[in-house]
Order: C-alpha cells, then structure tokens, then sequence
C-alpha cells in the first residue's frame, strides 16, 4: 500500500520507521510549514521535518487544503496515516485516497477526544490508557474504529515519557489497521456512552490551586510536567515544580515548610518538592533552591 505520513511531532517518529521497513511503502511526508521556533523564535522547520530528511522522500510542507490535496494526486498515496499533524481536515482531502486517512490517537477512544489525551489521562488519574487507530472525518476524533491497544497505567508517568512509550506501542495495532483496510474489513463506529473531551492545554491552567487534594496537585505536576509546567507564585517570582511527591505532613493550604525538606499544604496534607525551576533560572532539586533562596519558615504559595 502506498502510504503518505503526516505529522508535525516527532511522535510519528516509530510509526514512521516500522512503516519504512514494513511491505508497505512509504511515497511522501506531510508536515505544517516552518515557523518560528525555540526562545530566538527564529524560522525554522519542525523536528519531524528534520528527521524526515534522514530518508530520501519527498516532504510536502502544505500551507492549505489545496497543497495537501497536491501531495496526494502528486505521490499518489492510496492512504494517509496521520499522528499529531496538526490541521483540520476536511471532507475533499479525506475522499481522495482510495483508503481515506487513518489517524493514530493516544487515549481509548472515545474517551478523552482532543488536542490533549495523553495529559488529560494523567490528570485524571485514569487507570489505563492506549492506543487508538481510527479512519478520520470531519468531527474531533469521532470516526470509526480499527484497532486499540491498552496500557496499564502505573501511577507514576510523565507525559514525555508516557507519550514516547505509546508512540512505539502504536506500531503494532497501526499494522493490523493496514492489515483489515486491506482484507476490506470496516471499522467499527464509536460509541456515542462515555465521552470525554481533551481540549487543548492553556499556559494559566498551569497554576496550582493548593486547596486542591495532594495526589491531585502531583498528578498536574506529572501530566505539565512538558508544557507548560505546573506553577505557583511565591514572593512575587514564579516557580514551576517539575517533580514532587505526596506527603501525609499536614500543613495549611500553600504554606511553605522548610524543615528536613521543602514540602508545601495543600487540602488534606502536602506535597514534598523534588525538582523546580524558578523564574528566570535553571532546572534544580528543591534542596538546592532552598539552599540558594532564602526562604523562611512559613512562606506563602498563591
């Protein structure tokens, strides 16, 4: 089958490897077009642009519906295998392969449908998660299914790391996928029970209210643990906490402890910080940022 991989994230990247090596052949890569990058914000190409260029493939970065119709009729791919490109796509570009366009989506659908799955699982504090492969149409991860996968959840995931582990676990239901398109098998549509949505994460929702329950606050810290952090205020300087773990040590809500640790009250205990970052500055454990800021006894998170 002659396959044409869209994506702007470097989590196609397995996807994108297993297809290159499989039966299948890989005739094209679709990304969005350069744009500012990194604190320069400098014009540059995305990371996946980038490691498409180790493979000698056209690489078609469309601007709009008609380029991306282009680079189908010019690769002729009979299919599209999208994850995380980054458009919408409308009905005129999903009918012109002979197979449609399949998309990978890293939750269960229907549950968690959106820009944000991955997060918005470990923010909730879901018991398992997976791997999606679906036929695209016009609604928000609304079409018929193909294959899944499940993955257990831990407890102790980060996005990045959670998202790269799905990415490499996606190989193996996308080649079922591919398998029953060609067998001519359908796919089985969503159920319409249980939906939830996973809208696009905002820089403010970041910010920990510390009225919230322990394990709460510490899964937001694993699930922003990426973008864009979860974050307090303390002295008027911001802190973004990388890293932490709950505590039974009972303080008042955002009051800063500075004994035998850095632990700070939340709703029904503490959290214990292991990693921050304050404004301005680099990564470091809690123990240093105490050593180096001053702090008292006592001070307040808002």
């Amino acid at each position: 089958m002659k396959v044409l991989v869209a994506s702007s994230s470097m989590v196609a990247r397995p996807l994108t490897d297993w297809l290159i090596g499989s039966r299948h052949e890989v005739v094209g890569f679709l990304t969005m077009p350069d744009a500012p990058q990194g604190r320069g914000r400098e014009i540059a190409e995305n990371a996946f642009a980038s490691f498409a260029r180790t493979y000698s493939i056209p690489i078609f970065k469309a601007n709009s519906a008609d380029e991306i119709q282009h680079a189908i009729l010019q690769t002729e791919a009979e299919i599209v295998v999208t994850a995380s490109y980054g458009r919408f796509i409308r009905t005129r570009e999903l009918s012109q392969p002979k197979y449609g366009w399949l998309n990978v989506h890293f939750s269960l659908l229907p549950r968690w449908r959106g820009a944000s799955p991955v997060q918005r699982a470990i923010e909730n504090g879901d018991s398992k998660t997976g791997v999606t492969i679906f036929r695209l149409d016009e609604g928000m991860d609304t079409g018929p299914i193909f294959t899944t996968i499940d993955y257990v959840m831990q407890g102790n995931e980060r996005t990045e790391e959670l998202l790269h582990h799905l990415s490499e676990m996606a190989v193996q239901p996308l080649g079922h996928a591919l398998d029953l398109i060609e067998e001519g098998v359908q796919p089985q549509p969503q159920l319409n029970s249980d939906v939830t949505l996973a809208p696009k994460i905002t820089k403010d929702e970041g910010r920990i209210e510390w009225s919230r329950t322990s394990a709460e606050i510490e899964r937001k810290v694993r699930a922003f643990s990426q973008w864009p952090t979860a974050w307090s205020s303390l002295n008027g300087s911001r802190i973004s906490i990388l890293s932490a773990k709950t505590s039974p040590r009972k303080l008042p809500p955002g009051t800063l402890s500075i004994s035998e640790g850095a632990f700070v009250g939340t709703g029904d205990g503490s959290l214990e910080l292991m990693e921050v970052k304050p404004e301005g500055k680099r990564v470091m454990s809690a123990e240093d940022w105490l050593r180096g800021a001053r702090l008292h006894e006592g001070a307040q998170f808002s």
